[in-house]
C-alpha cells in the first residue's frame, strides 16, 4: 500500500473512532501486523441489535480508494442483506454483506473514491437498523422482529464476540441520555398483570396539550416476560381501539420488540420500527405521559435513562393534531402466543415520572419516532374498517401481524 494512501486511511479511521457517538463503531489495526486488515466493533443504538456488540473485519485493497474496503460481519444477524454471503467470511477480496456501497461503480455499485471510512460505516449502520431489508432481487422487505429473534441475535452477538475478542478493539462505554424526574400522577393498573388474562388493561382518562406541567406515569418490571408474549403500551383516544380501526382514533403505540405505530384523526395508522427492544432480563420500564411527550425510560443502577435513540413521541398539535379536551387512555396490551404464563409486576412510582428535557434543544428530529414510508414497489393492501366507513392501508405482512394479534 502506498504511503500516502496508508496515511489517508489511518486518518479516516481516526476520524471514525473520534465520532463514536454518531457512528457507534470502533476500528483498530490487526494485532498480527497485517496492514491491510482492521478489526471493528459496532454497537447499534436502534433496532433489534440495539446495544449489542457486533464484530467484524475490514480489508483494504491495494486499489483503495478507487475500490471499496472488503467488509465481513462475523455476527449473524438474521437480516438477509447482512448474512447472505457468510460463506465468504475469510475472503479478502469480496465482502460477505450485500450493499451497493461495497461495490465499485464499475460493478454496478455506488462506491465513490471520495467516500471515507466514516461514510461507509454510517451507511452500514443505517442499513443494520433500518425497518426495511434490501433483497438481491425485488423491493426491500420489512423486517418483523419477534422476541425469539431478539433472543437469537443476543446469542449470536455473545458467541461471535467471545470467538474474536482477542483481535477486537476495546468496547467503549455507550453514551446514555439521562431522563429528568418530574412530579407525576400515578396511572392505576392492577399490581400484577398475567399475560393475555385479560389482553388489555386500561388507565385513564387523561388529557393532553394542557399547557401545564401535569404528567402521568406508571412503571413495570418486565424481567418475567417470556419470549412468546406480545407486550405493548398504547396511548389512545379510544377505550377499545388499539390499532386505529376507527377514523377518529388518535394513538401512539410502542411494542416490546420496538415495533410502533402512530395515528392522527382522519388519517391511516402508520406502523414503523424504532428504538431499543424491551427484552433485557432486568428491564424496569417507566412510562410517562405529559408536557407534550410520551417517554419510555429504563432503570440502570438506580438512574433513569431515555430508552433508545428514538425514546419519545411528541404529542403537540403538529404531530397528533389538536386534541385539547379529548380524553385519552393508556393501555397495556399483552397476548400469549406460545410458552408459559408471564407475570408483569407494577412498580411503585413514588409520585414521579421521567421525561426528556434539554433546554438547549427544542426541535430535534432524532428524538422523534422514525417514520418509514412504504417503498413504491411494496404491496400495500387496503381493507375496510370494521364499520365500513373508511379504508385502512398497510402492507400485507403488517395485516398478517395484526391478524395474529386478533385485536
Amino acid at each position: 500500500m502506498q504511503a500516502k494512501i496508508l496515511k489517508r486511511l489511518l486518518k479516516e479511521i481516526d476520524d471514525a473512532n473520534a465520532d463514536f457517538f454518531n457512528l457507534r463503531t470502533v476500528i483498530s489495526p490487526d494485532p498480527e501486523d497485517d496492514i491491510t486488515r482492521f478489526s471493528f466493533i459496532m454497537l447499534p443504538n436502534d433496532g433489534a441489535m440495539a446495544h449489542l456488540t457486533l464484530v467484524g473485519a475490514m480489508y483494504i485493497p491495494d486499489t483503495y480508494p478507487g475500490s471499496p474496503p472488503v467488509i465481513h460481519l462475523y455476527t449473524r444477524t438474521e437480516r438477509y442483506n447482512v448474512d447472505v454471503y457468510r460463506g465468504r467470511l475469510e475472503d479478502k477480496n469480496a465482502s460477505s454483506l450485500c450493499f451497493n456501497i461495497l461495490r465499485a461503480k464499475s460493478k454496478d455499485g455506488t462506491w465513490n473514491e471520495d467516500y471515507t471510512i466514516s461514510a461507509l460505516f454510517a451507511s452500514l449502520m443505517s442499513a443494520l437498523v433500518s425497518f426495511y431489508v434490501p433483497q438481491e432481487i425485488g423491493p426491500d422487505r420489512p423486517e418483523y422482529v419477534t422476541m425469539e429473534k431478539l433472543s437469537n441475535v443476543k446469542h449470536y452477538a455473545k458467541e461471535s464476540y467471545n470467538t474474536h475478542k482477542d483481535r477486537m478493539p476495546a468496547i467503549p462505554q455507550i453514551p446514555l441520555v439521562e431522563a429528568t424526574m418530574v412530579e407525576a400522577k400515578k396511572l392505576n393498573f392492577p399490581p400484577v398483570i398475567l399475560s393475555g388474562e385479560p389482553e388489555r388493561v386500561t388507565a385513564g382518562p387523561i388529557f393532553l396539550q394542557t399547557g401545564d406541567s401535569t404528567a402521568h406515569s406508571f412503571a413495570v418490571d418486565l424481567s418475567g416476560l417470556s419470549e412468546g408474549v406480545i407486550f405493548s403500551v398504547i396511548l389512545s383516544s379510544s377505550e377499545t381501539d388499539l390499532v386505529g380501526k376507527k377514523p377518529e382514533t388518535v394513538l401512539v403505540r410502542n411494542g416490546v420488540t420496538a415495533s410502533a405505530a402512530r395515528k392522527r384523526a382522519g388519517q391511516p395508522t402508520r406502523w414503523f420500527y424504532h428504538g431499543t427492544p424491551m427484552n433485557d432480563g432486568d428491564m424496569q420500564l417507566h412510562v410517562t405521559v405529559g408536557q407534550d411527550q410520551m417517554t419510555l425510560v429504563y432503570n440502570s443502577n438506580g438512574r433513569r435513562y431515555v430508552h433508545g435513540d428514538c425514546p419519545l413521541s411528541r404529542l403537540t398539535r403538529l404531530e397528533i393534531g389538536d386534541v385539547r379536551g379529548v380524553p385519552f387512555y393508556v393501555h397495556i396490551y399483552t397476548k400469549k402466543k406460545s410458552g408459559g404464563q408471564s407475570k408483569i409486576f407494577l412498580l411503585d412510582t413514588h409520585g414521579k415520572g421521567y421525561l426528556y428535557q434539554d433546554p438547549e434543544v427544542t426541535d430535534k428530529d432524532t428524538l422523534d419516532f422514525e417514520i418509514v414510508d412504504h417503498p413504491k414497489e411494496s404491496e400495500v393492501v387496503s381493507r375496510q374498517s370494521p364499520d365500513g366507513s373508511h379504508a385502512i392501508e398497510a402492507e400485507q405482512e403488517l395485516w398478517e401481524e395484526l391478524d395474529a394479534l386478533k385485536i
